[in-house]
């Protein structure tokens, strides 16, 4: 991995990962050879498992490589400039939930 692809440099701001968290996308997924098909997302108001424990998060878009069966979402967890990434989506790591009414949750941003 290196630092000019941002969606695959591990960040220290990120939670250190643990067994059942979400699995970053890999770059052959991201910048590989053929095309990427971005989509918005069907569903936007999610929870990714991430240092153990479930976050609210909103979905900011989907990705699908070409030959792969296997979707990415943007996930977006907090206000900060880090508080993002790329993500494999499956759903014992990425759920779907309604939309979160908490002021200082994911609609806030």
């Amino acid at each position: 991995m290196t630092s000019a692809v941002p969606f695959s440099r591990p960040r220290p701001e990120h939670p250190e990962r643990r067994p059942g968290d979400a699995e970053r996308a890999p770059r052959t997924l991201m910048s590989g050879p053929g095309r990427c098909w971005t989509t918005e997302p069907r569903w936007r108001w999610a929870e990714i498992r991430l240092g153990g424990r479930w976050r609210p998060c909103r979905i900011e878009n989907w990705r699908l490589h070409q030959g792969s069966t296997t979707w990415v979402a943007l996930v977006r967890w907090g206000p900060g400039f880090d508080d993002w990434g790329w993500y494999l989506h499956h759903p014992e790591t990425i759920r779907r939930t309604q939309r979160p009414i908490d002021p200082d949750g994911p609609t806030s941003w």
